[in-house]
């Protein structure tokens, strides 16, 4: 077969990967009144390593807000991504409690508005631990010598309260977005998802208030470079935040449009996810 001819059926190949990838993501978003979600999603090749995700959970009384990071680009990341991808959306739906319910501690959650007694909402809570810990074990126990790994944000939403439980292995702060512009980072509560077996996924709290949003992100926002080898970085990030918009996906046209500014029209050279769930 001809030099040429090997070329298309690779370029064929990879147009398949492609859309077999984009089918892994939400075709459209979780509807719920009073919310609303966007999201933005632009490969650096062919295929990513970078997902989001969010489905409804506990008989549509809760919803799962996902954002993930493979490491590396292409088709091993890719093939990885639709692995965790596939593995959260099925142990978040499992409900039975895991042995840290014997044991945990109250401390690690949000605390009651007094600032005196813990709260342990229990809805939803399963869910995530479960996420996030089965997901590391089974990456670890199968697919340990591979060294594919991945940053992993997960987080639980009430929609009628604004509650969101969150874990945060390893991956890029989400930030909260109020009108008085960004006053929250999620920050980190474990560490990356498929390198250390029986890794702890500590769950943190926030409340998404009316006229909130919250970002989730990937790297390839932040690590953006342009002629220069400038990052694109958080401040320009946070300032574009804190102009006001009037819908999450405006928030996300204006971030996206920025960055591709900044690198001066040049492709990525990683990719670029967005997530974005405002409280209208």
């Amino acid at each position: 077969m001809m030099s040429a001819d090997m070329d298309d059926l690779l370029e064929r190949e990879m147009e398949v990967a492609r859309r077999i990838q984009t089918s892994f993501l939400p075709e459209e978003m979780p509807q719920f009144p009073g919310w609303e979600i966007a999201a933005r999603f632009q490969p650096a090749r062919h295929v990513a390593g970078d997902f989001y995700d969010a489905f409804p959970l506990v008989q549509n009384r809760r919803l799962a807000l996902v954002m993930g990071d493979v490491c590396d680009k292409g088709v091993g990341a890719a093939l990885f991504m639709a692995l965790f991808r596939t593995l959260i959306r099925a142990f978040a739906q499992q409900h039975y409690a895991l042995r840290w319910m014997n044991d945990f501690s109250v401390e690690r959650l949000a605390r009651s508005v007094d600032g005196e007694r813990p709260v342990l909402p229990s809805v939803g809570t399963s869910a995530l631990r479960n996420a996030m810990e089965l997901t590391n074990e089974y990456i670890v126990n199968n697919h340990g010598s591979s060294g594919m790994f991945a940053t992993l944000f997960i987080g639980v939403l009430d929609p009628t309260s604004g509650m969101l439980l969150f874990a945060n292995g390893g991956h890029e702060y989400p930030i909260l977005v109020s009108s008085a512009g960004v006053t929250t980072q999620l920050d980190t509560t474990g560490p990356l998802v498929g390198v250390f077996p029986g890794a702890q996924f500590e769950i943190q709290s926030a409340t998404i208030e009316l006229g909130d949003t919250l970002v989730a992100f990937t790297d390839g926002i932040t690590e953006a470079r342009n002629s220069r080898d400038e990052f694109f970085g958080r401040e320009r990030l946070y300032a574009l935040m804190e102009r006001p918009v009037s819908t999450a996906a405006e928030l996300l046209d204006r971030i996206q449009a920025s960055v591709q500014e900044h690198m001066g029209g040049a492709d990525p050279s990683d990719d670029i996810t967005l997530l974005a769930v405002r409280r209208q």
